[in-house]
């Protein structure tokens, strides 16, 4: 009898061994794996989205095993019609993106248009390219129009073609007056790196010595392109500055303060002055406030392990002409709009995109050297788990911000031009090379600063009914939403 419970007992231990090794070897459901990028996405927009308060009765349900729909699902309804945030399984890219880098990119920034009222068909007006890019290597210019991708005419299903491949492609290229097409082979960039500062200039009109900076995106990498671009029209004795922002959708506050940091007084950069301040939800206001954390951003600050001090490039003028359109906006909205306390801004051009808001990257875990709030302590995950969290990230509406008296453009959803111009983006023939004083823009601000009459003919482009397609790479349209705070104060992780 003592034998056979022995026996029973070995049994029972041999069965309990085996099954515990089955269901180690056992595959992991995916239904399960889906549910904890959801059960992510709702740990973290439930304590840090701006409307945090609107997700906590939607916590995932068994049948939400699509993360990116459980995502679009939960937002705010003002945030679902303007689709300021975003979610994404490639947080490097997104990262990369943040940084100007960019993968299997050509190197020019196209400008999408349908050319039909059923929205079908598509062509790329080609707004600049960068230099040393294999775009400029194969002769691709600004004012170009691409009307096909490798034979194909672009439409809705192809012109992703437009801002990068990863191989070689050959456009079907007109130029600026529609005529003359010719094709183009462009061999991709596996990396490219574009410097935001395009183009500068000093120019010696009427007297005056007038600094242009053609500037394309937020990026804190290149806050020292910034410094020597200010450093030489500093040397240079500028009486003038014009900050063209007409294509530049935004990006960082760290740049929108460096750059503030160099146009604004010298005086208040020296004092340090609160450049801009950000409002959270109610969780992370008092975070803040318990932590004695400051939400304002200062004129003058600036990271100095990695960049020049602003002040010694500092131009100290009273007056700065911001040109920007309806393709302006974020950090290119909230460095005009934030300026306007400390100097006189004059606006040329249209009404600017109006995102009065601002956005961090939030991961599983990972606080990618400080850039990123993560939601988890690493070490709450079991491998399995941070395996199937790693690549997701989110880009949620996390705040507003105003000016440093508290004053924003919320009710006017955009920037309202002190002097307005009405576009000539539609129509290419009336294009002119950036920094060409007959630019169109560029030609208002000579005007002003000169007070000589503002002579430029003004084409209508009635004749080409063009609707702007609103398509743009993943990037742009991020920064496009809201500014990006890439030095958040990072919370404690929830557990």
């Amino acid at each position: 009898m003592k034998k056979l419970s022995v026996l029973l007992t070995i049994i029972t231990l041999l069965f309990s061994l085996l099954t515990i090794s089955c269901e180690k070897d056992k595959p992991i459901d995916p239904k399960s794996q889906a549910l904890l990028v959801s059960q992510f996405v709702y740990d973290g927009m439930s304590n840090f989205y701006l409307w945090a308060d609107e997700v906590t009765n939607k916590k995932p349900k068994a049948t939400d095993v699509d993360p990116e729909k459980y995502f679009y699902s939960i937002l705010n309804a003002t945030d679902t019609k303007h689709g300021w945030s975003w979610i994404t399984d490639d947080v490097d890219d997104l990262l990369k993106g943040f940084q100007g880098e960019s993968t299997d990119a050509f190197g020019f920034q196209p400008l999408p248009l349908y050319t039909d009222e059923a929205r079908t068909t598509i062509v790329g007006f080609i707004r600049y390219v960068y230099p040393e890019t294999p775009a400029a290597e194969a002769g691709l210019k600004r004012g170009e129009v691409i009307i096909k991708i490798n034979g194909k005419t672009l439409n809705n299903n192809n012109y992703m073609g437009l801002f990068g491949a990863n191989s070689e492609t050959t456009f079907t290229v007109l130029d600026q007056k529609f005529e003359n097409p010719r094709e183009v082979k462009v061999t991709p960039a596996k990396q490219l790196n574009t410097d935001p500062v395009l183009y500068s200039n000093v120019y010696e009109i009427d007297g005056k010595k007038i600094g242009y900076l053609f500037y394309t995106g937020f990026i804190e990498n290149y806050n020292n392109s910034l410094y020597r671009v200010f450093s030489e029209f500093k040397t240079a004795g500028i009486t003038d500055l014009v900050l063209d922002l007409r294509y530049n959708p935004g990006g960082g506050i760290s740049a929108a303060t460096y750059l503030a940091s160099l146009i604004a007084p010298q005086a208040n950069v020296s004092n340090k002055d609160p450049f801009t301040i950000m409002s959270y939800n109610q969780y992370v206001n008092k975070a803040f406030d318990d932590n004695k954390w400051d939400r304002k951003d200062y004129l003058g600050d600036y990271d100095n392990t990695k960049y020049q001090n602003p002040l010694t490039a500092n131009l100290n003028l009273n007056k700065v002409y911001v040109i920007a359109t309806g393709s302006s906006a974020s950090a290119s909205e909230l460095l005009t709009f934030c300026l306007k306390p400390y100097m006189q801004v004059e606006h040329i051009g249209e009404k600017t995109s109006g995102k009065y808001t601002a956005s961090w990257t939030i991961h599983a875990y990972d606080n990618f050297e400080g850039r990123v709030q993560p939601v988890y302590k690493e070490s709450s995950l079991s491998a399995t788990e941070k395996n199937k969290l790693k690549n997701w990230a989110m880009q949620p509406i996390v705040g507003r911000y105003t000016d440093k008296n508290n004053k924003d453009f919320i009710a006017t959803n955009g920037l309202i031009p002190d002097h307005a111009i009405k576009t000539q983006e539609y129509n290419t023939e009336t294009w002119k090379p950036i920094g060409d004083v007959n630019d169109y823009l560029f030609a208002k601000a000579i005007s002003l600063i000169t007070g000589k009459p503002y002579e430029t003919a003004l084409r209508s482009s009635d004749d080409k009914q063009f609707k702007d397609a609103g398509l743009y790479p993943q990037i742009e349209s991020v920064t496009r939403q809201a500014v990006i705070i890439d030095n958040p104060k990072l919370l404690p992780p929830l557990k």
